[in-house]
């Protein structure tokens, strides 16, 4: 065999053996999918109409609410998530109504779900709680009580942070952040009802949004 081509496969043979060792000293970092914030945290305007009903006696309503949430995972990876609430609502400006109490929501029902030019998820909720009304209706007997409410609601949710998404790498060892701000609009329809001996009950439903993120919407500022 000629000497060069001895010296060529001998060269050859070297390259060979060291790729392994040359790609494992090259090889990026394993990279896992971001854990999911511990808390969410998620505000919300609503408008809606409804009707008022006591002791035989009706009236249209206009409803106006605040409110706000805090949930931690309790399930699916963070899709299911268990906390309190508050909400502030007034009826046509004739009652201020303060609820508190337990949300449940469920997320990725579906997800993705693409809006606003931004992917997020499907999001229902049940609210269950309870508090008070101070009520000055025209209505007969609708007089200030403690009251119980349920509100469901679906809808559009997704985190303020635009460069924020669902299933981005990140190193092993980063820990998850404490919390998240949630933005998105909702459809809603809730009940409350007089805690005591001659209950009236209120029946409403309308539309929710968080309004921060909204206004950032209209204004173009992505």
């Amino acid at each position: 065999m000629p000497p060069s081509l001895s010296r060529r496969l001998l060269a050859a043979f070297a390259l060979v053996c060291a790729l392994p060792s040359y790609a494992s000293a090259h090889t990026p970092p394993p990279r896992h999918p971001r854990l999911r914030p511990i808390l969410e945290l998620s505000p919300w305007v609503a408008l809606g109409g409804g009707a008022f009903v006591v002791d035989g006696s009706s009236a249209a309503v206009f409803d106006l609410r605040l409110g706000g949430d805090a949930t931690v995972a309790i399930g699916r990876e963070g899709d299911t998530r268990l906390g309190p609430f508050l909400e502030a609502a007034t009826a046509t400006f004739a009652s201020v109504q303060a609820v508190g109490g337990v949300e449940l929501f469920l997320g990725a029902m579906p997800r993705p779900l693409r809006m606003f030019y931004y992917t997020g998820e499907g999001a229902f909720t049940a609210r269950l709680g309870a508090g008070w009304a101070w009520r000055d209706h025209d209505v007969s007997e609708a007089r200030s009580t403690p009251v119980a409410s349920l509100t469901l609601t679906y809808g559009y949710r997704a985190p303020f942070s635009l460069r924020e998404y669902r299933d981005e790498l990140v190193p092993e060892d980063e820990p998850p952040a404490a919390m998240r701000y949630m933005t998105g609009a909702r459809l809603w329809v809730g009940a409350t009802v007089d805690l005591r001996e001659t209950p009236g009950w209120q029946l409403s439903g309308g539309i929710e949004f968080e309004p921060v993120g909204t206004f950032r919407y209209l204004l173009g500022l992505y």
